[in-house]
């Protein structure tokens, strides 16, 4: 994406001096907590007309645009909820200098994941300066923020080293072989006790309370206390209706100790059924503002008090960097919706949501949809397939059906026909639209894949091949590294919102951007933004498996990670998630009887989608006859 800008971590600066203030304030006595750290000796390789950085410790890179790519080391702290920074210190040592001949490689280009592409392929040079100065000019930022964590609630606290900086007057960079952290702080003197009666909020318009009441008594029933509320019996004591809801989360935080929250209704512009709250975080021409859910989930700002997103006052939330002070961004409940239109969708996804848990089956299988994002990158890096290729390497055990643009099966389908044989995860790496999932054959970004057939007249995977979806009982989480395709106030129908509404088939779960997307080319593309995510997503459900977890874990993780730009702040506020967050990906209750069970309705299944196709077939041959005489 063109003119990302680069958003200094105010916040940081802010923090300290505000913490420093609380703490005299009190008069309270302080604690302390250092870490000492060690740094390798960075390795230079070149790359084409570019030198490369690589540190052993680094855990990511400092990627602001047009400024080069240097190693950094994040670290995470956690401190109890209501504790108070009072300063942040990082002191390096040992400083040496090293050369290099060709000019350090810049940070990537954010790249928006759209079916209605733009590509910034721009190579940059900086030219060198007459007065040298040193890139980063600061050796550490650091952000703190409330979140959770194994369900508690705490204080986290990211510290990001930079010990290599870069010359600005030549090719030269100088890197510390030691640092230390300094941590002062002050621990709550009456800690926040939170109650314990609820695990789960189902908030809900009154229209869907009889089609919710058999899911309120089965999560009962199942170990998971669950209250239902509707949107009349919330007071109003905030700015509009969204700010009522968020309050009313707090206060269930507070009062019932609630972790889990679950927003049914949808939301298209000037039809919504549940309150959205829309982030104002423009992507181009694309779009000025698009929905977050977040904003109902990102509860307490790093002081413990209320996050409200609006720091300007002016109606529009999350802007930057107007509003950088009022987002915290790190969940403090795990989150899902439901964008039900109607009753029968609401009745459709509790049954799946309750059958699920009795009869779901591990299978240890995935198909991956993926093929050349961006067909302009230098190394000619499939990037939808590499990204799929990395999530494998987070599912240990687990079977993968490529579905790829280079091997020629990336078709609608094998998509119907491998998603109706049964299988846990679906990954979609690629180009995205509110309907649709899309990507490139190799080095081709005339053509979209899957093409159109007979059936569906259209290139993509769109939201209305999810109708001849009959995988019934066996239902796997979607994952789409793509724009837009989870932006459900555009269209009823967005796709990722379809998969999970899909009666007798589909998903039981959709992880997706409700915005315009980014991406990186060739490699870069797993290192940050939606492929990253993609990833990280996927570590997660294998290993928390609790679908909400595995939301709010993956924005903590990314926040944590990473010296936030534009582009990043936009790919956390927009990931969305459709389901319910304390469904658990495992074996159900039952599992071998809907093993045996499964066998006989896939084979009941198959052979009616045979008949369809064979139906549909034999009609278009009889079209084109007609068209003949």
């Amino acid at each position: 994406m063109k003119n990302i800008r680069s958003l200094i971590v105010i916040g940081c600066i802010i923090l300290s001096g505000l913490g420093a203030a609380a703490v005299s304030a009190d008069d309270q006595e302080l604690s302390v907590r250092t870490e000492s750290l060690s740094f390798s000796q960075p390795v230079l390789l070149e790359k084409n007309q570019y030198t490369i950085v690589e540190l052993s410790q680094a855990t990511s890179y400092l990627a602001q645009t047009g400024k080069p790519y240097l190693p950094m080391v994040s670290k995470v702290y956690i401190f109890p909820f209501g504790t108070m920074i009072a300063n942040v210190d990082a002191s390096y040592n040992s400083l040496s200098e090293l050369s290099f001949d060709k000019p350090l490689m810049l940070s990537p280009e954010p790249q928006i994941v759209s079916t209605k592409l733009t590509l910034n392929t721009q190579h940059q040079v900086i030219a060198p300066h007459s007065t040298e100065t040193w890139y980063p000019s600061s050796p550490f930022t650091y952000r703190a923020g409330s979140g959770l964590h194994d369900g508690e609630h705490v204080l986290y606290l990211a510290v990001q080293l930079y010990p290599i900086q870069c010359s600005s007057a030549g090719k030269k960079i100088r890197y510390y072989e030691d640092a230390t952290i300094s941590i002062s702080y002050q621990l709550p003197a009456h800690p926040m006790s939170f109650g314990d009666a609820y695990d789960l909020l189902i908030l809900t318009p009154a229209q869907f309370t009889n089609q919710l009441q058999p899911l309120v008594t089965y999560k009962n029933e199942n170990e998971v206390p669950t209250i239902m509320v509707t949107l009349n019996d919330i007071p109003h004591v905030g700015a509009d209706v969204q700010e009522d809801i968020k309050y009313y989360i707090k206060d269930a935080i507070e009062t019932w100790g609630i972790t889990n929250v679950l927003l049914v209704g949808a939301g298209v512009k000037d039809a919504e059924i549940f309150p959205v709250r829309n982030a104002w975080i423009p992507s181009d021409d694309f779009e000025q503002y698009f929905p977050s859910d977040l904003y109902y989930a990102d509860i307490y700002n790093w002081l413990g008090l209320f996050s409200d997103w609006d720091y300007d006052n002016d109606g529009r939330y999350c802007e930057l960097p107007a509003d950088l002070l009022a987002v915290d961004l790190y969940p403090d409940v795990n989150l899902g919706r439901l964008a039900c239109n109607d009753a029968g969708e609401v009745t459709a996804i509790v049954n799946k949501i309750i059958d699920f848990k009795e009869h779901n089956k591990v299978l240890n299988k995935i198909v991956q949809l993926g093929g050349d994002t961006f067909t302009d990158d230098d190394d000619h890096v499939n990037e939808g397939e590499y990204a799929n290729t990395k999530v494998m390497m987070e599912l240990p055990g687990y079977t993968s059906t490529k579905l790829w643009a280079s091997l020629g099966t990336l078709t609608k389908d094998n998509i119907r026909s491998n998603i109706n044989r049964a299988v846990d995860f679906v990954d979609c790496s690629g180009h995205g639209a509110w309907s649709s999932w899309a990507t490139h054959p190799p080095r081709d970004d005339s053509i979209w894949l899957p093409e159109k057939t007979t059936i569906s007249p259209y290139h993509g995977f769109l939201y209305i091949d999810v109708d001849l979806f009959f995988n019934s009982k066996k239902l796997p989480v979607f994952v789409m590294n793509a724009c837009s395709t989870s932006k459900f106030s555009e269209n009823p129908n967005c796709l990722s919102w379809k998969i999970v509404s899909k009666s007798n088939g589909g998903g039981i779960a959709s992880f997706g951007a409700s915005g315009i997307g980014y991406g990186m080319m060739g490699t870069h593309e797993v290192e940050r933004l939606w492929g990253w995510m993609e990833v990280h997503l996927f570590e997660q459900l294998y290993q928390t498996k609790h679908l909400g977890e595995v939301w709010s874990n993956t924005l903590t993780e990314y926040i944590n990670s990473f010296f936030l730009e534009e582009g990043d702040y936009k790919t956390i506020v927009e990931t969305a998630m459709f389901g319910d967050p304390t469904t658990v990906i495992d074996n159900g209750k039952d599992p071998q009887s809907y093993s045996a069970a499964c066998s006989t309705t896939q084979s009941l299944f198959h052979y009616r989608t045979v008949l369809q196709n064979s139906l549909v077939s034999v009609f278009f041959s009889f079209l084109n006859k007609m068209k003949g005489q």
